[in-house]
């Protein structure tokens, strides 16, 4: 009996196959051979046209005119105040100098300025970043010893002879700390009155008119 079903295996082995196709599926080989057409590309389609906003119409201005910006007051500067009034009688040269120096800049110690040196000055005097000792009646080569020393400390040392004028004598306090000035009468007035004007500063706040009497 397996025999038998091995026989019948082997001879549906052997039964030769017959490809059926239906009629409709019958090509010509020349066809086949023809090459597709490419597919066709798709159009592009034109951008359509961005749609104009409406301008917006513009805001009606008031009749009334633009009211300009208002100013803060200017406070009035420093140099505009009223100067201090000073009046000194010339007299004697020495006394006239410490009167002057001492009214034109600020009084310091003396031993600050004099460095250990042995001086007697009569004013020691600073304005701003000037230092002045002012002596009397020393001779002319010890009036330039004791400066060049004392310049080394950045002091300058103004010696008053005693037979200067009012207006040299000031000239050499006011020359020494560098203070600006400017003469309004000088000694060619009636009465050789000497009058400085001095404007203000970080160390005077006021202008100061500094008037020499004879």
């Amino acid at each position: 009996m397996q025999g038998l079903k091995t026989v019948v295996w082997l001879s549906a082995l052997l039964v030769p196959i017959q490809v059926w196709a239906a009629p409709g599926f019958d090509l010509d080989l020349k066809e086949l051979k023809k090459p597709s057409p490419p597919p066709a590309v798709a159009k592009k389609s034109k951008p359509v046209a961005a749609v104009k906003k409406k301008a917006s119409t513009p805001t009606k201005r008031s009749g009334q005119p633009a009211q300009p910006p208002v100013t803060p007051p200017v406070e009035p500067a420093v140099a505009s105040l009223s100067p201090s009034e000073l009046a000194l009688k010339a007299g004697e040269p020495c006394l006239l100098a410490e009167r002057i120096a001492v009214a034109v800049a600020r009084s310091v110690p003396a031993a600050t300025l004099l460095n250990g040196l042995e001086l007697h000055p009569v004013a020691a005097v600073s304005y701003g970043e000037v230092s002045v000792l002012i002596t009397c009646g020393i001779s002319a080569a010890e009036a330039y010893t004791y400066g060049r020393l004392l310049e080394e400390h950045q002091v300058e040392l103004v010696n008053i002879r005693g037979d200067e004028t009012a207006g040299q004598t000031a000239r050499k306090v006011i020359d020494a700390l560098a203070l600006p000035y400017q003469i309004e009468t000088d000694s060619a007035s009636k009465d050789g009155t000497l009058t400085y004007l001095m404007p203000a500063s970080q160390e005077r706040q006021r202008p100061l008119r500094l008037t020499l009497q004879p």
